[in-house]
């Protein structure tokens, strides 16, 4: 079964493309599981920061971390 690419950051998910490298392939690595990492790069659910972190640092290391998530919100909830 097929499952569809619902990526929303467009340059992680060239870098994925361009390395051959599925959601599952980043969750074995990550320690994630396939389906909520999925979600929280589809933006259904929150991905957090030191998630973000996680994925660069393990799966793309020569990649900046603003490159990859250039898409994703940053607020400040202390305000």
């Amino acid at each position: 079964m097929s499952r569809k690419n619902n990526i929303a950051f467009k340059n992680l998910r060239a870098e994925m493309g361009r390395n051959n490298i599925g959601i599952k392939d980043i969750a074995e690595v990550c320690g994630f599981n396939r389906d909520t990492l999925a979600r929280k790069l589809s933006k259904k659910t929150p991905l957090n920061l030191d998630e973000a972190f996680r994925i660069q640092s393990k799966v793309f290391p020569d990649k900046e971390i603003r490159y990859l998530f250039e898409e994703a919100k940053i607020t400040n909830d202390a305000s």
